[in-house]
């Protein structure tokens, strides 16, 4: 079902939301709704790429619930079915919508465009030419960066540059929303992700900045690059050759409330209304924070205002902070401490979740105290449930939604009533987890095993769920 009107309207009034939060954000998406209700009726629109996402399929696992027993229930809220593959879209769309109506970005096009011309001329005499994105050990890192900033200026059919620090996903969605509204994206991500993401963000169109991983407090950080990278194009005041004048916007996810408000008013309200407004558990794990505080914060109102009881549990990998938080107000981890620099940032092969700080988006949840318990999943137990979530479910899953599962699914098992009705979320497919999680010589070569090797220890593995 495609989203309509009612996905975007305020929350009700039992959940608590500052009205400075949501005002902005809301008048926004008011304006963006009026004008596609306006373009349907005349006939101008019917079913754009925005209208896709949301109202993803809530699948029972029929077979890990009856392995749990006592009639405990565990579904998978399936945000690898959105248009771009995870549920960073809902995000990507309220990220930008929001940055238009402030007129961070310019208004978004929807003509057919064919670039002609080579180059932009900006207002302080620079002139941006065509160039290669490939980097090259004879340019030095701002002339990288120039050039990126180059081919991003011409790209632009607005003049609107989305910038973004990512792991990859909503660097995915962003680049293809980005697209369809006429703005060209500059995507920063560190070198510790999948080969697959880099090349499906290259066939978008996005332009992308590889950097060498570092902690978030290091100025080469993929986040802080991006954000000096915005601060840069923006300080050339430039316009195009059609008098359109350049203006990049930072989306920040990490700390951007829309991010939060995307699943505050869209992922919660869909998963209360999926499982018939019963939902005594939601597990999820961290990245920015925005899914597991919004959605988090939705339901455990929303169950309140029915005198039910939701508890919500993060999902936490190996060597991030956020456990650590949860369980004890601290925000660090033993991983975490003075040692020899390793290139990773954390001891775990998980991708787009773990943090060593608290995000803004994370701490609009922790702040609400919405969280009630947290749960620490490892690389193996990750591994070993994805492999079975496709043996026995047919679920072809990346990292993290398999560390979804496994926590859920431990958590459920030791921890909730008979009867439970529980919620993980599926955050997208094995398809970008190639050359890593479903990789046996990567796998093995981070001294974990590899399930189908020896099917007793797998199952053996296993049996602190089953």
């Amino acid at each position: 079902m495609p989203i309509t009107s009612h996905h975007f309207k305020s929350v009700p009034v039992a959940i608590p939301i500052r009205l400075a939060l949501a005002s902005a954000i809301a008048v926004g998406i008011k304006i963006y709704l009026r004008r596609k209700r306006s373009s349907q009726r005349n006939g101008t629109d019917t079913k754009s790429y925005e209208n896709l996402i949301g109202e993803t399929p809530l699948v029972y696992l029929e077979k890990l619930s009856a392995l749990l027993g006592d009639g405990k229930n565990i579904f998978v809220k399936m945000e690898s079915m959105n248009p771009g593959g995870t549920g960073k879209d809902r995000a990507a769309l309220f990220m930008l919508l929001d940055a238009e109506v402030k007129g961070l970005l310019p208004a978004a096009t929807f003509k057919v465009h064919c670039a002609d011309k080579n180059s932009f001329t900006a207002e302080n005499g620079i002139r941006y030419n065509t160039v290669s994105t490939q980097e090259s050990t004879d340019l030095s890192e701002q002339d990288r960066i120039q050039s990126i900033i180059n081919v991003a200026i011409q790209r632009s059919q607005t003049g609107g540059i989305v910038v973004e620090g990512t792991s990859g996903s909503t660097g995915i969605s962003l680049a293809t929303l980005a697209a369809r509204r006429g703005h060209s994206t500059i995507i920063v991500m560190p070198d510790d992700q999948s080969e697959e993401k880099q090349n499906i963000l290259r066939c978008l169109g996005a332009v992308l900045y590889v950097v060498p991983t570092a902690a978030i407090s290091n100025p080469n950080h993929y986040v802080n690059v991006a954000r000096q990278i915005t601060d840069k194009i923006n300080r050339l005041r430039g316009t195009t050759d059609s008098n359109r004048k350049i203006k990049a916007a930072f989306m920040n996810q990490f700390e951007n409330e829309s991010n939060y408000m995307a699943h505050l008013t869209t992922t919660g309200p869909e998963i209360w209304r999926q499982t018939n407004c019963k939902v005594n558990a939601f597990y999820m794990s961290s990245g920015t924070g925005g899914t597991i505080s919004g959605a988090g914060q939705y339901l455990k109102d929303k169950c309140q205002s029915f005198h039910q009881e939701c508890k919500i549990v993060l999902i936490d990998p190996p060597g991030s902070s956020l456990f650590n938080k949860v369980k004890y107000n601290v925000a660090f981890a033993a991983e975490q401490k003075e040692r020899v620099l390793r290139r990773h940032r954390y001891d775990t092969i998980a991708e787009g979740i773990g943090l060593d700080r608290v995000t803004r988006n994370f701490a609009l949840g922790y702040n609400n105290e919405i969280f009630d318990d947290a749960i620490r999943v490892s690389d193996q137990e990750a591994v070993d449930m994805a492999h079975w979530l496709l043996k026995e479910e047919g679920l072809f899953v990346g990292s993290s939604s398999a560390m979804n599962v496994y926590g859920a699914a431990f958590h459920a098992k030791s921890s909730m009533d008979p009867g439970s009705c529980v919620v993980t979320v599926i955050c997208d497919g094995g398809q970008r987890h190639l050359t890593r999680f479903w990789n046996k010589e990567f796998i093995k070569s981070r001294g974990l095993h590899w399930p189908e090797d020896d099917h007793d220890a797998w199952k053996t593995r296993l049996s602190n769920i089953f």
